[in-house]
């Protein structure tokens, strides 16, 4: 679609005027972002459906009033108060065959449904592969085979992760092979027990860091072998964080992501973060993801349908390298496979469309930068009931010098704080709170300590074709990013919205602060002083040192003492 043509289609709004939108995730964070935005910025759209699970004894009527609880959707009930009637919930499971939609259900999707938006999944980096591959690949497969049935599909968009094949270092605008037949391992996994899977899961997972990565790139798969005749388009954004500028500038609602580490820090939990100072994180706000992805299902729409676009797409043949503790014969029974594929499928590779919503370098901070910017928040606007004091972040790239330094700088303080709790009738806490931490950051390490390139050109062009208007309401472009402001905002966002903390409470805090500051002045010169007098007995020279001093202070005293009875001598005569 070129920009002469685009400009004799439809907007954004007016395209999703009298459409139906189904969403899965409807709960999750990517999810209630998008269904405010559009409610807001689509007003004219006929409805969204939402598949959710009944949870924890929660029907899925009581699910979506939490949903639509939170202040991001204060705006809607202010100018369209009766928004939630165009909210359509469905009860699904991604975890079973067919999503266990009822007949009625099933049939309402096919009937109304012109825009699906796959946001369900497991986010959980080390889930056990079996799970991780039930709702991250498997659940993509079943909602092809309903997508198929649906009678006015104009577009179906997958969110997957800028990380999907991160084992290479610059990730293209397609679909890699992962050198597994993806149907064939969930055969072999349904016949094994969780401890066989674990135990196999380390070979199966090779050069990725997790099965996250893996089932997502699995589930990509699904899209090129399986979606043939579809709409479909693939959003892949990297770590998301806090939203930037709307509905509401640095909202966030979990611990999940950067989030939790902040947290830490600020209340002086962690010190240390391993990772290449030299590096950056690629965060990018959750606003502009949800823009993105309504902006590619509006595209995708208007193109049609990708394999229209395989006899203008070159094919190249990849070759997968074989995992090393384990045999070939192993590895084909659980479901490796180096089989050529046929040129439909490796084209098609390629001619999905893709869009990596992504940091671009040229904005972007190191991870050291970005550890100086948040202690500079961290002492401005200073969380609630800190435990110690926040200092600099110090950034470690030795694993071995992290694990050392961590022992003394954070769990021995920590055993002391715990010890202290016990004394106190309490129970102990900070040590709990750093094993979480470690464990954390062993889940990030590989993206601390690796750089990737995105190509972004379809990300570009797809910024180019939408119209002025378009692109001011559905920005996510990176021209205007201020990634110090988003910091500022995301962790703004983590002290109202997580902590719940009073946005006016910072002159109590920052009192709170002068006093840690003061106790460990005062710890210092306490340790100082032991360890002084420690070395006294042993060291003839720490002994001279010590009668030098004494001396000099008596002195000292002395003369403050002389001088004083003679000022107040002559003030009497």
């Amino acid at each position: 679609m070129t920009m002469q043509e685009n400009r004799n289609h439809p907007g954004i709004p007016e395209f999703f005027a009298g459409k139906t939108v189904a969403l899965t995730g409807a709960t999750g964070f990517i999810g209630q972002l998008l269904i405010e935005k559009l409610l807001r910025s689509c007003p004219d759209i006929k409805g969204l459906i939402l598949l959710i699970r009944s949870k924890k004894g929660k029907s899925i009527t009581e699910r979506l009033q939490k949903i639509i609880e939170p202040p991001i959707f204060d705006k809607l009930r202010k100018t369209r108060p009766e928004f939630a009637s165009k909210l359509i919930p469905v009860s699904a499971d991604i975890e079973k065959p067919g999503f266990a939609l009822s007949d009625e259900d099933v049939q309402l999707i096919l009937d109304e449904v012109n825009v699906f938006i796959h946001s369900a999944a497991t986010t959980k980096f080390n889930e056990h592969l079996t799970l991780s591959y039930a709702v991250n690949t498997n659940g993509v497969h079943e909602l092809l085979k309903l997508c198929r049935k649906i009678k006015n599909l104009h577009a179906f968009v997958h969110i997957s992760t800028a990380f999907s094949f991160c084992d290479k270092s610059f990730i293209g605008e397609e679909v890699y092979p992962t050198g597994w037949d993806y149907d064939k391992l969930r055969t072999s996994m349904q016949r094994m027990s969780d401890e066989m899977v674990s135990d196999l899961t380390p070979d199966i997972v090779k050069d990725r860091p997790n099965t996250y990565t893996l089932t997502k790139a699995f589930g990509e798969e699904v899209l090129v072998k399986e979606g043939e005749g579809l709409p479909i388009c693939i959003i892949r954004p990297s770590i998301i964080g806090s939203t930037y500028n709307e509905p509401i500038p640095g909202w966030c609602r979990s611990l999940n992501g950067p989030t939790g580490h902040f947290i830490a820090f600020a209340k002086g939990y962690a010190r240390l973060l391993c990772a290449r100072s030299d590096h950056y994180l690629d965060i990018i706000p959750a606003d502009f993801v949800v823009n993105g992805i309504i902006a590619a299902a509006w595209k995708t729409a208007l193109s049609g349908r990708s394999d229209q676009l395989l006899s203008k797409v070159s094919t190249t043949k990849y070759h997968a390298s074989l995992p090393k503790n384990i045999s070939r014969e192993q590895l084909q029974l659980l479901g490796y496979t180096k089989e050529d594929e046929s040129v439909s499928v490796q084209a098609r590779r390629k001619s999905i469309p893709i869009y990596h919503i992504v940091t671009n370098p040229k904005y972007a901070l190191t991870i050291s930068r970005m550890a100086s910017s948040m202690m500079h928040h961290f002492t401005r606007y200073p969380v609630d009931n800190a435990l110690r004091l926040p200092e600099n972040v110090i950034v470690i790239s030795n694993k071995f010098l992290y694990r050392t330094c961590a022992f003394f700088l954070e769990y021995i303080p920590a055993c002391m704080f715990d010890a202290g709790l016990i004394l106190f009738g309490q129970k102990p806490k900070l040590l709990r709170v750093l094993r979480l931490l470690s464990s954390a950051m062993t889940a990030l390490q590989f993206f601390l300590y690796n750089h990737w390139e995105w190509d972004e050109g379809s990300t570009l062009k797809l910024q180019r074709e939408m119209s002025d208007r378009d692109q001011k309401e559905f920005n996510f472009s990176k021209d205007d990013f201020d990634l110090k402001l988003f910091i500022e905002r995301y962790y703004m966002g983590t002290k109202r919205y997580v902590l719940k903390e009073d946005p006016l409470g910072y002159p109590a805090a920052r009192r709170h602060l002068w006093r840690l500051r003061v106790l460990g002045w005062i710890f210092q010169f306490c340790v100082f002083m032991i360890t002084w007098r420690i070395l006294i007995p042993r060291s003839q020279l720490a002994r001279n040192l010590w009668h030098l001093l004494t001396s000099f202070w008596s002195k000292f005293l002395r003369f403050t003492s002389i001088s004083s009875n003679l000022s107040r001598f002559k003030m009497f005569h």
